[in-house]
Order: structure tokens, then C-alpha cells, then sequence
């Protein structure tokens, strides 16, 4: 098979759910346990623990294999369920579980959780989204009383547009930047309005 062909039916004819699958598959996402993805992950769980101390319900949009709920540990929630579009990934995640934890297959943009919550993050996962702020603004409406949604985006060059669609519609709490040698992210805390 020719490189052109090889690129076609693994990017373009593929679904998104089996190109997720793939990529996980061949350890595409390992690096996300690197240590230069620790100040990322660092920043929520310092998050989650200072402005939801105790047992927060927490749904994470897009978890991948689970790392931020490994890194954030059983003590620190009351409830975890975590999404994700690649079955891979979920898998992995379940393994890794606590009682406490529930993972599910499933797209962002038609995602309908079940109960409330009171965190929603979508770390480096929004952008992922057919309509970034439609979709915050959707799964915001399973946000308890004083819930909040944490939302990190690596700086790229459409990350600022990306940010000044997403704030406008949300009151921003708190913003860190961490920098790494690998780049730049931008975590957001944000209030619905």
C-alpha cells in the first residue's frame, strides 16, 4: 500500500471514533503521562481541591484513559464519571477505577449526563468540539448551584479566538498559565451566566 492510501483510509475514511481508537491503540496518547503534562494536571486538581474541598461530584468531558481522576485520587471526589468518543481509551480508564468512578463511551457534542455535578472539566478537549461554547453552555445546564466549569486549551494560533468565544459567554473565576518545555496552556475556571 502506497503512503497516500495508507493516509487516506486512516484519516479520512475513518470515523472519528475509530481514528481516536487507532491513536490510542498504537500508544499515540502515551505522552499525556509525561512530565511535561504534570504542571497541566497539577493545575486542576490544585482546582478541584481548593474550590470543591471534601466530596465534589466531578464529570470530565473527553478523560481519555482516566489520568486526571488517577492523579486527582479517590479521597479528593464523591463521584467520577468520566467520557470519552474512543472505546480504547474507556477501556483503559475502567481499569484503573475506583468504586467511585463510572467511564462511558461518548461524543461531547450529544452527550447527555446523567444527575448534576459540581465540576465539569474539559481539559485539552474543547477544541475538539463542532461548537466549543454551544457545548460548554449545553453540559454547564448539569452544573449544580454554584458548580463551575474548568476548561484548559494549549496556546496555538487560534487559541485566543478560541478563548474570547468561549469567555463571552461565562464569567471567569480564576486563570493560570502554566508553561513547560513543550509549550504553553491556559486553564480557565468559569461561572455560568
Amino acid at each position: 500500500m502506497n503512503p497516500f492510501t495508507s493516509f487516506f483510509k486512516r484519516k479520512i475514511l475513518r470515523i472519528n471514533r475509530d481514528r481516536w481508537n487507532y491513536q490510542y491503540d498504537k500508544g499515540l496518547w502515551d505522552g499525556l503521562k509525561a512530565l511535561d503534562e504534570l504542571a497541566r494536571f497539577s493545575v486542576i486538581v490544585g482546582y478541584v481541591k481548593y474550590l470543591k474541598p471534601g466530596q465534589p461530584e466531578i464529570l470530565e468531558i473527553g478523560c481519555g484513559e482516566g489520568l486526571l481522576q488517577q492523579r486527582l485520587q479517590e479521597q479528593n471526589y464523591g463521584r467520577y464519571v468520566g467520557t470519552d468518543i474512543s472505546d480504547s481509551a474507556i477501556e483503559r480508564a475502567k481499569a484503573a477505577a475506583d468504586p467511585k468512578c463510572t467511564y462511558l463511551v461518548g461524543d461531547m457534542d450529544k452527550y447527555e449526563p446523567e444527575g448534576t455535578f459540581d465540576m465539569i472539566i474539559f481539559n485539552e478537549v474543547i477544541y475538539y468540539s463542532k461548537h466549543p461554547l454551544q457545548t460548554l453552555q449545553r453540559l454547564a445546564t448539569y452544573l449544580k448551584p454554584q458548580g463551575l466549569l474548568i476548561v484548559t486549551i494549549n496556546d496555538h494560533k487560534h487559541s485566543d479566538e478560541l478563548w474570547n468565544s468561549i469567555k463571552g459567554g461565562f464569567k471567569l473565576l480564576d486563570e493560570t498559565k502554566t508553561i513547560t518545555a513543550k509549550g504553553s496552556c491556559v486553564c480557565n475556571v468559569l461561572v455560568p451566566v
